[in-house]
């Protein structure tokens, strides 16, 4: 605690809820999950459930629950900064099943948010050693084939624009790796059409994905830019919306067309886009790639900056370990977003049913999640 005193504090027991009455339309509210009781701001309101009546993990629930979320949302006094004050939430009613029903249903939901917890952590672990095994690749790289195959480590380096690479490698400008001169697309793209031709735009461009749910623009237009006409793939680059995020063009959105918020290189081959995708999504590639953004307020990347981005290139056979190297933590990474989004899925699922008692739980069913 900072502070010359702490008695304006206020204490919140085990099993207690704290929120700030400033915030409370935005989640500012926490239970006290712990075994002892802490101190917080005199600005919050402090209250506890009667548990013959609510339980407090049942309530915990309840508080993520969307009947929970648009009480709060009309509540409020102010327009900038809404004032719930615990008079107005305490008219709060809710779904109230008896005491045991509390207790299965939110041993139901909490098994959710441990499944949910566990998979954060694998992402966040994962993260780290994809960082890790990229600021490798991308520095020390694989190695050379013996006369069996196997690799061995490079032994000479030598200092280049973005530090220092192994000897064999060369270093080549984004501009050099292209066939055609990187451009943008589409500049004024009119309506938005039923049936026309698929648009990228930069916000569309995301962990190394291209959206599904794409605008269209007319044939007219598409054939006014034929230079950005895609074949599948390209390297796209957001320039806007997404500064800096690639993605590599799939056969499937051949014909598709690129906005003005999107560049696009051209290098001739998917191997060499996917390797340049690789390296502008590790650290060090991404640091350059971002270096060229002007403006404050929406950070843009510029054609000329885009141009002249260097890039490491091996010789072709440890460029394509490292790429495969990066697409595999990229597909594991894939996978546990993947099922991250399941369960929040199956999450919000069985809240919506059983917090408004459409669904009905047994107390001898199970509560484990696979």
């Amino acid at each position: 605690m900072k502070g010359e005193s702490t008695e304006r504090c206020k204490v919140v027991a085990p099993n207690a809820f704290a929120y700030n009455p400033m915030r409370l339309n935005i989640g500012s509210i926490a239970r006290n999950t712990t075994d002892h009781s802490v101190m917080v701001s005199p600005d919050y309101v402090v209250f506890q459930t009667d548990p013959k009546r609510l339980l407090p993990n049942y309530l915990d629930h309840i508080r993520h629950s969307g009947l929970w979320q648009s009480y709060v949302g009309a509540t409020g006094d102010g327009s900038v900064r809404v004032r719930i004050y615990f008079d107005q939430l305490s008219h709060y009613q809710l779904p109230l099943p008896p005491l045991s029903e509390q207790q299965k249903i939110a041993a139901i939901l909490t098994a959710v948010d441990d499944k949910l917890d566990v998979i954060a952590r694998k992402i966040e672990a994962t993260q780290g050693l994809k960082r890790g095994l990229m600021q490798t690749l991308f520095c020390r790289g694989v190695g050379i084939q013996d006369a069996v195959g196997r690799w061995v480590p490079h032994v000479e380096f030598k200092e280049s624009l973005i530090g220092k690479i192994p000897i064999l490698w060369n270093l080549k400008a984004l501009e050099e790796l292209s066939v055609e001169n990187i451009t943008y697309g589409v500049v004024q793209p009119g309506e938005n059409l039923e049936v026309g031709v698929p648009l990228i735009r930069g916000g569309d461009i995301k962990g190394g994905k291209i959206s599904s749910k794409l605008r269209t623009v007319s044939v007219e237009i598409s054939n006014q830019f034929k230079r950005t006409t895609l074949c599948g793939g390209e390297l796209l680059v957001s320039l806007v919306g997404n500064p800096g995020e690639t993605a590599v063009v799939p056969d499937g959105l051949a014909g598709a067309n690129i906005a003005r918020q999107a560049g696009m290189i051209r290098t001739g081959s998917r191997a060499i886009s996917e390797f340049i995708h690789c390296y502008l999504s590790s650290p060090a590639g991404k640091a350059c790639l971002l270096g060229g953004m002007i403006g404050s307020a929406q950070q843009v990347i510029n054609l000329k900056s885009l141009r002249g981005v260097y890039v490491p290139m091996p010789p072709e056979a440890e460029r394509m370990k490292i790429t495969s190297a990066c697409q595999s933590i990229f597909a594991k990474l894939d996978a546990l977003e993947r099922k991250k989004a399941y369960y929040q899925t199956l999450k919000r699922g069985l809240m919506q049913k059983l917090l408004t008692g459409e669904w009905r739980v047994k107390l001898d069913s199970p509560t484990c999640v696979a």
